[in-house]
């Protein structure tokens, strides 16, 4: 399987779930990790040694996630990562619903046309079980409506092990709530047929326990709540919240950050962490005091100065 019984997993974010950002939510208790999605035309072009599909041992079990619309290209990314990298599992991407993704006829665009999804999930699903691979997919509930019954007995009839559900259609992006009842209504309809792992509107680490008790999934994914607070995972294991200040923030950044560095170019990692501090540092109290010149540092050297400081460390070389 793509995941679990009982495991907590860090969710797919495109811009944020590198190999270091990987690293570090498994290091503060994440079961699993998955990759954010990944061009399956782009493989085909590059092969596998674009960063996106880097990782190491530490990340393990590791799923590497796919999206596209045409089933050749999938199948033959989908073996071409499955032989060269040897992940966890393989998963078909339906849950982005970011225009530029949608518009390819990807994603969650994908779930408007159900028998070019039934090629698409076929295709991955071949190319996993070709190399003894697990092949999940994550999805919304639909498109512009609810159709998740029959999206699902898509998916378990064409071999997929795991599910992972956001309950809100493609068209609301994040916004209002997600409806957490369809996936106690997906858990009803597959039974033990394939693993559901639940996803959405999880922001403290009591809310994993909420999940499971009212929908009766296996296990459970957490994506933005993992950005505003990482010790997220910690916190569920250790069954109660720990407040988190300015300065430990800011250290935890900071190693980040030279993780990345080491992982991308220095100054590469300095644009690509920006996002994440402003995630990281909401809340915060005098945010406004230190944020600004955080998100507004020239360079690599700049932000490493800006961090020791907040966190009252020593420079480091």
């Amino acid at each position: 399987m793509s995941a679990g019984p009982g495991e907590i997993i860090l969710a797919p974010m495109a811009g944020f779930t590198h190999s270091p950002f990987r690293r570090l939510a498994r290091r503060l208790g994440a079961d699993r990790t998955w990759t954010e999605l990944i061009s399956a035309d782009m493989i085909l072009r590059q092969g596998v040694e674009d960063p996106l599909l880097h990782f190491t041992p530490e990340e393990r079990p590791l799923v590497v996630q796919l999206f596209g619309n045409d089933p050749e290209t999938l199948y033959l990314a989908a073996c071409t990562v499955a032989e060269k990298l040897r992940p966890d599992g393989l998963d078909l991407n339906l849950g982005c619903s970011v225009r530029k993704i949608v518009s390819r006829g990807a994603g969650a665009g994908l779930l408007r046309h159900p028998e070019r999804l039934r090629s698409c999930i076929r295709a991955l699903v071949l190319a996993a079980r070709s190399y003894g691979l697990p092949a999940s997919a994550k999805i919304r509930l639909g498109w512009d409506q609810d159709r998740l019954e029959e999206i699902a007995t898509l998916l378990v009839t064409e071999g997929v092990s795991t599910i992972v559900v956001h309950p809100r259609l493609g068209v609301e992006g994040f916004s209002g709530r997600a409806r957490w009842n369809r996936i106690r209504d997906l858990q009803n309809l597959v039974g033990d047929k394939v693993l559901v792992v639940g996803n959405g509107d999880i922001s403290r680490w009591e809310d994993i326990d909420r999940m499971k008790e009212e929908t009766g999934c296996a296990a459970v994914m957490i994506g933005r709540a993992a950005l505003k607070n990482p010790w997220i995972f910690e916190e569920y294991r250790r069954k109660r919240s720990i407040l988190r200040g300015a300065r430990e923030r800011a250290s935890l950044a900071l190693d980040l950050l030279e993780e990345m560095a080491r992982f991308f170019r220095p100054e590469t990692a300095a644009k690509k962490i920006k996002a994440f501090l402003a995630q990281l540092f909401k809340g915060i109290p005098y945010k406004k005091d230190f944020l600004p010149p955080l998100l507004t540092a020239p360079d690599y050297r700049t932000l490493c100065l800006l961090l020791q400081d907040l966190a009252g460390c020593p420079p480091r070389d």
